[in-house]
């Protein structure tokens, strides 16, 4: 969604307004006065106090707000001008608002609480496409410091799995570096929530120059893969009226899959695949499993098996709980197994596996066979099993978050 392109104008934005303290300012605002400011009275702060990140264009006019009180009256009138100049180039670039990321409050209750900007990301990259938002653009003017900060962000977000991925394949102490890169980098993003939070809610700075404004919304078309329309076409954000793809049972998908394919039109024969579709919910209903397979979120299992989020480590957790709780022995129906259970089940079998791995590699090390051959295969494995270790999460945040339509 042109993100690399979009980062180019926004970092220059800031260094231009990091240097408009201290230097001649060249612009000024779409619809700003034609007449000299030079008789406009800066507002008291201690008289008004405005909350809310500030926008690029609000940055640009404090501190430009705070240089006019330097400048000789009879310069003033000049000074106005170069400020309305300025603004007015910082207002002509445009940017896909949706191509950049949110914050996770303005896309859904879950990724609000999951916090993953590459969920967040995803999230509302697909609802864009499925309501046409993708195309609309705005101002740069109009982007807050808060936006801003979403692209770092963002960015750590995605740097943490490089890191990561390269911590877990130190020979011995992988296992135990990964974690820890893990954490300074939730660390970080801690630390950037709360200075967006203190920026919001501290008070905007004294402002001598009229607001910007512009039409919000010019449309400008992004060309995007078929495949990718299609996907987001048959997506919804969940807002509470939906239910998540992750939530959906057995026995509800057999249902979806029944009416798409009594309304599909294909050479069916609909007896008898209503025939079939009611013998297996029969077969869902009548066999059940036990209780331990459908595993708890890691949240409902303390904030040391959420932040970790490792298979092994959750399905003991969850037995911890069902032990304590006198229902290890239960057993459900497998019409009430979910989408997410099913998605547990295979991660933990990959966690399982590649922990055997682990274990048998370090075995070999304690016979007698050199690093030079349990080093590579550390290596092998830590990689084959990335794509499950560093993607399950995502999937799952996003499965959480969407409904299918």
């Amino acid at each position: 969604m042109r993100l690399p392109r979009l980062l180019a104008p926004i970092t220059g934005i800031l260094a231009l307004c990091a240097v408009l303290g201290g230097s001649v300012l060249i612009p000024a605002t779409a619809n700003a006065e034609d007449d000299s400011l030079a008789s406009t009275p800066i507002t008291d702060a201690a008289a008004l106090c405005v909350t809310g990140a500030p926008t690029f264009d609000d940055v640009v006019t404090a501190a430009a707000t705070a240089v006019r009180t330097l400048v000789p009256p009879e310069q003033v009138a000049g000074y106005d001008r170069q400020v309305a100049d300025f603004r007015a180039s910082l207002a002509a670039v445009r940017v896909h608002r949706d191509g950049l990321p949110k914050h996770p409050g303005a896309v859904g209750e879950r990724p609000e609480f999951l916090d993953d900007p590459i969920v967040t990301y995803l999230v509302n990259g697909l609802d864009a496409i499925r309501t046409g938002r993708v195309h609309e653009t705005m101002s740069v003017a109009h982007l807050t410091v808060n936006d801003a900060i979403e692209v770092f962000v963002l960015a750590t977000r995605i740097v943490k799995i490089p890191a990561q991925l390269a911590a877990s394949m130190v020979p011995t102490a992988g296992f135990f570096l990964k974690p820890i890169v893990g954490a300074m980098f939730n660390g970080v993003k801690a630390v950037t929530r709360k200075v967006q939070e203190f920026i919001a809610a501290n008070c905007a700075a004294p402002n001598a120059y009229p607001k910007l404004e512009l039409d919000e919304y010019p449309i400008e078309r992004v060309e995007l893969p078929a495949p990718l329309i299609d996907l987001a076409n048959a997506l919804v954000r969940a807002d509470g009226t939906c239910t998540p793809m992750a939530e959906l049972t057995t026995a509800t998908l057999v249902e979806r899959t029944r009416a798409y394919l009594d309304a599909a039109d294909l050479p069916l024969d609909r007896p008898a695949m209503h025939a079939a579709a009611d013998a297996l919910q029969a077969f869902l209903g009548e066999n059940r499993v036990a209780e331990l397979a459908l595993l708890r979120r890691t949240e409902e299992l303390g904030p040391l098996v959420h932040s970790i989020d490792y298979g092994p480590l959750t399905f003991l957790s969850n037995l911890g709980f069902s032990l304590y709780e006198g229902r290890a022995l239960n057993t459900v129906p497998l019409a009430e197994v979910r989408v997410e259970h099913a998605f547990d089940l295979a991660t933990l079998t990959l966690d399982v596996t590649s922990l055997l791995l682990t274990a048998g590699n370090m075995a070999l090390g304690f016979t007698g066979v050199g690093s030079s051959v349990t080093t590579p295969l550390s290596i092998i494995q830590t990689l084959a099993f990335s794509p499950a270790t560093y993607g399950a999460p995502i999937l799952k945040g996003v499965m959480q978050s969407i409904c299918a339509v």
